[in-house]
């Protein structure tokens, strides 16, 4: 999802390259309405102040899907915690 940063001087170059018209002005800045955007990226090389960013770098969202910022429990796999693995290794068997 594109966002805008402060600083878009409102020059349309990024609305005459949107292929489903999902930019508009609004107060002299580029407004994105991301109900319409595609994410093609036009707009991204089409803006010559490079004002129009993609979600990864948007500080406000910066930090809200980091692993690190996660509660105990949460992300990939599970499995033990105390660093042994699921099986047994080759060399770790029982002999019968």
């Amino acid at each position: 999802m594109p966002w805008v940063k402060d600083g878009c001087e409102g020059c349309e170059v990024c609305i005459d390259s949107c292929p489903v018209d999902a930019i508009t002005m609004n107060d002299g800045q580029a407004e994105i309405n991301n109900s319409v955007c595609t994410r093609c990226g036009d707009c991204f090389e089409a803006c010559p102040l490079d004002m129009i960013r993609p979600n990864s770098e948007n500080p406000s969202l910066r930090g809200r899907f980091n692993r690190t910022n996660m509660g105990p429990g949460s992300g990939r796999g599970g499995g033990n915690r105390d660093g042994r693995g699921r099986g047994l290794n080759k060399g770790n068997r029982r002999r019968r």
